[in-house]
């Protein structure tokens, strides 16, 4: 073989091995898959860019918060605890409501036939001068957080309090104003507060919360 075509062959050769090698090293390492991108979407690009949109895309579509408060960390999951507090320990809020004297036992039979007694001076609360006289004096009422709905009847919170032998009112406060007047509720409080009820065999030391509507 010549020395013109001892070096054509090598160089073929070199050529083949190149090639060869390439080959493997292409199979070993693998091609990466091709980037996919969406095509934008033709509405969207439409639009001119304005502060609100970019804001509105910021903000989820199901997200409840005001616009401008998505994307920065806020939570739009609101947990609200339906259930108030219970009332302060010894405070009358805490205090169970009898629905009828009746169920007070000693103290409430006691109670009711006081209570018969006074309408006379209550009724006359209603008198229009009368509720004028007490027009400018403070209206107590109570400070339960659900009072009873007002059904247009006025109703009062009678606020118990045993002693040996009696039972003493110790405030009236307002449960349902109904139509009254703050006249009309000053005078019929003034009566019934602090009024004490002989009642033999009563122990002290019990506080009850009754309820009585007052009527003309």
């Amino acid at each position: 073989m010549t020395p013109g075509r001892l070096f054509v062959a090598s160089a073929v050769g070199i050529a083949l091995l190149l090639g060869a090698s390439l080959y493997v090293v292409d199979r070993l390492i693998g091609v990466p898959p091709p980037v996919v991108v969406a095509a934008p979407d033709p509405v969207a690009a439409s639009r001119p860019w304005t502060p609100q949109s970019a804001t509105a895309a910021a903000v989820s579509p199901a997200s409840d918060l005001p616009a401008g408060l998505g994307g920065v960390g806020v939570s739009s999951s609101v947990v609200v605890d339906a259930t108030p507090p219970p009332p302060p320990v010894g405070s009358w809020e805490a205090v169970p409501i009898a629905r009828r004297a009746g169920a007070l036992g000693k103290a409430g039979t006691a109670l009711g036939q006081e209570l018969n007694e006074l309408q006379g001076e209550l009724s006359a609360c209603f008198d229009e001068d009368t509720q004028a006289r007490h027009g400018t004096s403070p209206v107590a009422t109570v400070q339960d957080r659900s009072p009873q709905a007002d059904a247009g009847v006025t109703v009062l919170m009678l606020e118990l309090e045993t002693m040996n032998g009696a039972v003493r009112i110790v405030d009236a406060p307002v449960e349902a104003r109904g139509m009254a007047s703050d006249g009309l509720l000053a005078c019929a409080q003034s009566k019934l507060r602090g009024r004490v009820v002989q009642s033999p065999g009563t122990l002290a030391g019990e506080r009850y919360r009754l309820l009585h509507t007052l009527l003309p």
